[in-house]
């Protein structure tokens, strides 16, 4: 089996670059970057071996969920249609960890999901903050400001359970 110290480190397509984003690429690839962690932490708040790896993904499905409702009640309100890139940012790694978290159990699955969700947050930590002087409207370029902490406090929160289960 493939070690999972390695898993995810891969963040996928580099973003574009700002001055080929508009508003509704930026809108849509931050709405994907939310949504692949509802999609994996999902599965780990069912699946883990260990109850406070399950809360931890509960608390990030939950945080997300929250995220995602936000942008698109934004996109409703500016009456903007996500377009998503010719190249998504995180999407190659995230089809390869849904399919390692598909394909694995117990404290296997447990190591592979908490090393995604460290190499998750912080490579989409790092787009949104390449996103962010390439967005226009005022409103969307403050929720996705203000989505970056949460970020960051998920990356923490990861670090720190890999850490106790000596994970990366």
């Amino acid at each position: 089996m493939e070690s999972t110290s390695t898993m995810a480190q891969d963040t996928g397509a580099a973003p574009q670059t700002p001055t080929q984003l508009d508003d509704p690429t930026a809108l849509a690839t931050y709405e994907a970057l939310v949504t692949y962690d509802i999609q994996t932490a999902g599965i780990a708040a069912k699946k883990s071996a260990k109850s406070d790896i399950r809360d931890l993904a509960s608390g990030f499905v939950q945080g997300h969920k929250g995220l995602l409702k936000q942008a698109e009640d934004l996109a409703k309100k500016l009456n903007m249609t996500p377009t998503p890139p010719k190249e998504a940012p995180l999407e190659p790694a995230h089809a390869d960890a849904l399919r390692k978290l598909n394909a694995t159990k117990g404290e296997e699955f447990d190591r592979v999901f908490l090393a995604n969700e460290v190499a998750y947050h912080d490579g989409a930590i790092k787009i949104l903050n390449e996103l962010l002087p390439a967005i226009k409207n005022p409103e969307l370029k403050a929720a996705v400001t203000a989505a970056v902490p949460a970020f960051q406090a998920h990356l923490t929160a990861s670090q720190k359970a890999a850490g106790k289960y000596h994970v990366v």
